[in-house]
């Protein structure tokens, strides 16, 4: 699942119009291959990283479910995108706090800037790895790997190793 803003052909991102109700917001629902392809191999500038997190296999189904039932409600009640309030970052960490029901789910000014959420989850110990935040994160970024498997059959695969 991907959160993005809905763009129409032609339009190209603004900060600023994140602001104020210019783009519809979309759930894109694919496989794995598009979603860190698009990134790593079409378009410039992404940095793409693959963490291991602690969610056990329930946590991520209800995560899933969730997105899914976010994303049927979007079809028959559109949102607009909003950069501090309704972005992708935002979204994940409702997500997120549904498997945690009866526990507080704290804020944190990484929510709201794209990028940050890494090293909040880091903190919390929401990722796997007893390294060091800057170096699981360089172990994590998977621009090359993707790049160069980019049509292997064994994609995923490849992309997980490191």
């Amino acid at each position: 699942m991907s959160v993005e803003t809905r763009k129409e052909v032609g339009e190209s991102y603004s900060a600023i119009r994140g602001f104020f109700r210019y783009y519809e917001l979309i759930y894109i629902v694919s496989d794995e291959r598009d979603v860190v392809r698009l990134r790593t191999n079409f378009r410039n500038g992404e940095e793409v990283y693959l963490y291991h997190t602690r969610a056990t296999p329930e946590q991520a189904r209800i995560i899933f479910l969730h997105y899914l039932h976010r994303a049927n409600e979007m079809r028959e009640h559109p949102e607009w995108y909003n950069a501090l309030t309704n972005n992708c970052t935002t979204n994940i960490a409702h997500h997120v706090a549904q498997t945690r029901a009866g526990k507080e789910v704290r804020w944190d000014w990484r929510i709201l800037l794209n990028g940050k959420a890494d090293e909040m989850m880091y903190e919390r110990g929401d990722l796997l790895g007893d390294l060091p935040f800057a170096e699981l994160k360089k172990n994590s970024y998977i621009n090359p790997i993707a790049r160069a498997t980019d049509v292997a059959a064994d994609f995923s695969t490849n992309i997980r190793k490191r």
